[in-house]
């Protein structure tokens, strides 16, 4: 298929393709990799706390004890005090108060306290860079706005990329092959790279947008623009009683019998005027949640209308759910990563494809080697690490990576090290599995502390694999 572009344009298009993906490489790679991971990130918290019993069941009042105790042990409340209830992606209660969260025990005492850091470290990264997180948020879009660039570029780059959709050559100096091999991913892949450079760029840049909508629609008034979004604060009664949790979980099933609960979050939690709000899901919605709510003695508020409200609306609280792949069950996610997995491959092989046809070495290729082989390598220790002794795991990602740079340049042989970097994230992955099976055993009742393990391995597969290619 042969696009009516003139071959003027296309030049200029490829240069700006070029220069977009030399300036974000790092940084959209960074991205790309572990947004491949949080795919998986409900999995990953599971795998590191195997041992907490995982049940679909629970009794409301033990939800009250649970509330209660909370209160009683907290002198006072800053941020979100929330309720996780157990759903099939995550058969776990937790709650969560003062930046603290405890899985909640079969009788409704407080369980050991949720850790697990190098999701968390995976996250963070993805989503902020590991920087402050509002400008870490915005940065990261930014990198999504720039990704659609480089993903609408690259097509008017290549006026024969669907026609060549299947034309893979191999040999030479393996210029042609990676160049073949980026451009075949980046077509087959074509609009899910797209869905995810947009929805990546609308979390950040949706911050930014705030002030310039509420000017502009709202006449500066930003809490009015809140309220038309995320539903405005309901007017309660006074009520010097306890939080009737149990009502407000029967009075769901009244008003919505299709929804399943998700989580509560409790506003206001001890005052007089406290309400709750519970999210459920509509699983016929692509929306992450519809939001209840109810007073303090649980009667039946509203619901801000996310499932059957306004359409912008339902749009907004789609975009979590469809950037990650959280929906239509675990086979969905595996395609996620599949398709994540060959966004992070295009970033990389268009980087190499710059670096090869300079016809020289220098020390670029060299911090590019420690960066693309240095950056799994520096994951895989960093969840080895955690999972010991709990030591960091965002030092230890730094700490390794920053010494796989400085390795690099000193050794100025990136082939030798990249064969190091693979031989050697081999060897942990390997390791990492083996101390996990040691420390935890192998539970059927825990399936996703399994389903991690073999994608470990599987991982460790590949990378054997990429490493024969290299010698």
């Amino acid at each position: 298929m042969n696009f009516s572009i003139t071959r003027a344009f296309s030049q200029r298009s490829l240069k700006s393709h070029s220069w977009l993906g030399l300036l974000s490489a790092v940084l959209l790679y960074w991205i790309c990799l572990s947004g491949t991971l949080a795919v998986f990130s409900q999995e990953l918290t599971r795998w590191e706390q195997p041992t907490i019993e995982e049940t679909l069941e629970y009794d409301a009042a033990a939800l009250q004890r649970a509330y209660e105790q909370v209160l009683a042990e907290q002198d006072q409340f800053q941020g979100l005090t929330t309720m996780r209830l157990p759903t099939v992606d995550i058969p776990r209660l937790y709650i969560n108060a003062n930046g603290q969260s405890w899985y909640i025990n079969e009788d409704g005492t407080l369980g050991p306290p949720k850790q697990h850091p190098f999701t968390n470290m995976i996250a963070e990264l993805h989503a902020e860079l590991h920087l402050p997180h509002s400008f870490g948020m915005i940065v990261v879009s930014v990198f999504g706005a720039l990704l659609t660039g480089l993903i609408l570029t690259g097509v008017f780059a290549h006026r024969r990329m669907f026609k060549d959709a299947f034309r893979w050559r191999r040999g030479g100096n393996g210029q042609q092959g990676e160049a073949d091999l980026h451009n075949r991913l980046s077509v087959w892949g074509l609009p899910f790279h797209l869905m995810i450079a947009l929805t990546g760029a609308y979390f950040g840049l949706a911050l930014l947008m705030t002030n310039f909508y509420a000017e502009t629609q709202y006449k500066g008034d930003e809490m009015a623009l809140f309220a038309d979004v995320f539903g405005a604060t309901p007017e309660v009664e006074s009520y010097d009683g306890e939080m009737d949790l149990p009502r407000a979980l029967t009075e769901l099933k009244r008003v919505a019998p299709q929804a399943q609960p998700l989580f509560i979050t409790f506003e206001r939690p001890g005052e007089a005027d406290q309400y709750l709000l519970m999210g459920a899901q509509h699983h016929d919605k692509l929306i992450y949640s519809e939001q209840y709510r109810f007073d303090a003695m649980g009667n039946y508020i509203d619901a801000v209308g996310y499932a059957d409200g306004k359409t912008g609306q339902e749009a907004i609280f789609s975009v979590y759910r469809l950037h990650f792949g959280h929906f239509a069950g675990e086979w969905m996610k595996i395609v996620y990563g599949v398709l994540g997995l060959a966004l992070t491959v295009i970033c990389v092989s268009g980087v190499n494809i710059w670096l090869k046809k300079r016809q020289h070495d220098d020390a670029l290729n060299d911090y590019w080697a420690a960066i693309v082989w240095g950056t799994p390598m520096a994951m895989t220790l960093a969840a080895l690490v955690s999972l010991l002794c709990g030591f960091s795991a965002t030092l230890t990602f730094w700490a390794m990576l920053l010494l796989s740079v400085v390795y690099s340049a000193w050794r100025k042989q990136p082939q030798q090290v990249t064969q190091q970097f693979l031989m050697a994230t081999i060897t942990m992955l390997l390791v990492l599995v083996t101390v996990h099976v040691v420390m935890f055993g192998v539970n059927l009742a825990q399936p996703a502390a399994i389903w991690i393990n073999g994608g470990l391995l599987v991982s460790a597969v590949l990378l054997w694999l990429r490493l024969k290619r290299v010698k």
